[in-house]
């Protein structure tokens, strides 16, 4: 699994679609199945934390091996959660933007990365650790491909809003923000 994301960040979106994230918080075991991400460029991506080399302590996982997980607060309410991808020392990333429960889950809704975070239980605390570490509390697996794939831009974005860099699951109802683009 390792190797569908040590790929640029377009492809590794698309990959990580129908993926399993597991978190396990104290006693308890979270599953859900990834149906919406949304693809940074890194150095060329005026939307990438990345953009232009800014390198810092908070972004360094960015730069991480493929599988680090950059979770990071935003407007002061939000925490959201990346992915780093393509190969160390190269800041691409995927956003996870929504994702369906796999079983009962206590409290909370996945859709939309804020909502998927705090249902997760996911904080930037969590940020550095690695997907295909087990004792990392945060760990991947697969799953079921979609069977349509939905493509628009991103969601929420000002710079390079026009390019198509949000994937989607086209039959999930969990996906969030504006309707799908085309299929493909």
């Amino acid at each position: 699994m390792l190797a569908g994301l040590a790929e640029p960040p377009v492809e590794a979106a698309r990959f990580l679609l129908g993926k399993i994230l597991v978190r396990r918080a104290g006693r308890t075991t979270l599953a859900a199945r990834i149906v919406e991400t949304e693809a940074y460029l890194g150095l060329d991506d005026p939307a990438a934390h990345a953009y232009g080399g800014r390198r810092t302590r908070r972004t360094e996982p960015l730069w991480g091996p493929p599988g680090t997980i950059y979770v990071y607060f935003i407007y002061g309410m939000h925490h959201c959660l990346n992915v780093s991808v393509e190969r160390e020392g190269v800041p691409g990333c995927v956003l996870i933007r929504a994702a369906e429960a796999m079983g009962r889950l206590p409290f909370g809704s996945l859709r939309g990365p804020g909502r998927l975070c705090r249902t997760l239980r996911l904080e930037t605390a969590d940020s550095g650790r690695y997907l295909f570490d087990p004792a990392s509390g945060v760990t991947l697996r697969e799953g079921p491909a979609p069977a349509r794939i939905g493509v628009s831009p991103r969601v929420g974005i000002r710079h390079a809003a026009e390019r198509p860099l949000r994937f989607f699951d086209a039959d999930s109802e969990e996906v969030s923000g504006a309707p799908l683009l085309s299929l493909r």
